[in-house]
């Protein structure tokens, strides 16, 4: 089975390993991490959070999110409608498996068929990986901020 055909939307089973996931990004607020999930399920509006995308492993739990939502602007960026890549990550172990390129074609699509001609993200010096990943997906740095356009 390949990486890209285990994507999926997150489903409510999912909370408790997305939220593991989401603390691996930003340990420092548990609490708002947990809210956030709770508000998504919950259908409460998240600007920041419209869908999130995660990669099942073969023996059970989660090894990778992509959280997605759309935003009128981004450094870089030529139009105001641009999917817009809040969160991304593969546990260490499940990285080279090609699991961050599906999980971000996934966000990709999500904004292709919403009407986004372009896609960004960001990073932080704490992710030193970042920068080589977006790279390997075509995103150009713009202002510790990445761009692309879709096609």
């Amino acid at each position: 089975m390949t990486p890209a055909s285990r994507i999926r939307p997150v489903q409510p089973d999912d909370a408790a390993e997305w939220l593991r996931m989401r603390l691996a990004l930003w340990p420092e607020s548990p609490e708002k991490e947990a809210g956030e999930i709770a508000d998504f399920f919950a259908g409460k509006p998240l600007p920041f959070l419209e869908a999130a995308f995660v990669c099942p492993r073969p023996g059970g739990g989660l090894c990778g999110l992509a959280e997605v939502s759309i935003h009128t602007e981004a450094p870089g960026c030529m139009t105001d409608r641009i999917g817009y890549m809040a969160a991304w990550y593969v546990d260490p172990d499940a990285r080279g498996q090609g699991i961050g390129q599906a999980l971000a074609e996934a966000a990709e699509r999500w904004a292709r068929e919403r009407g986004c001609r372009e896609m960004a993200s960001d990073t932080t010096p704490d992710y030193p990986l970042s920068p080589a990943a977006h790279a390997g997906l075509g995103y150009a740095e713009v202002e510790r901020h990445f761009r692309k356009e879709l096609g």
